[in-house]
């Protein structure tokens, strides 16, 4: 069971992603901006972090570099309502994949199994997994 952190400033997005990643076995925290999600991070480093890329204050590109910098095991999975921003931002950030909203649970267990993926890696060799 790994920890999953779901950071999105829609309750409604937050409480679907849990349902669904908790029915895969998962522990879920939830976020619902990115200085709070950075809060959670530094207290309790999860697995994986889903976050919502637009959000009031700081958004998920902030956070995804926060991350990178600090927390460099913990996989990103971002998610956007602009389907031709995701795939140019999904390689440029170290984010491991991307959710072009509105998703689908299949798209979000796949998303979920590649970033579980990597941050298994990236813990075993440190420093070489960032995309």
């Amino acid at each position: 069971m790994a920890v999953i952190l779901i950071v999105d400033d829609e309750t409604s997005v937050r409480h679907v992603l849990a349902r669904w990643i908790e029915a895969a076995g998962h522990d879920v925290r939830e976020a619902d901006s990115a200085d709070a999600a950075l809060r959670d991070v530094e207290t309790h480093p999860p697995a994986v972090v889903f976050s919502d890329i637009q959000m009031p204050g700081r958004d998920g590109l902030w956070l995804t570099a926060q991350l990178r910098k600090h927390h460099q095991t913990t996989a990103v999975v971002l998610a956007t309502a602009v389907s031709t921003v995701a795939s140019r931002i999904s390689m440029q950030t170290g984010v491991i994949a991307y959710l072009v909203k509105p998703f689908t649970k299949a798209a979000v267990v796949e998303a979920l199994s590649l970033a579980l993926q990597w941050h298994k890696d990236a813990v075993i060799s440190p420093g070489g997994s960032t995309p």
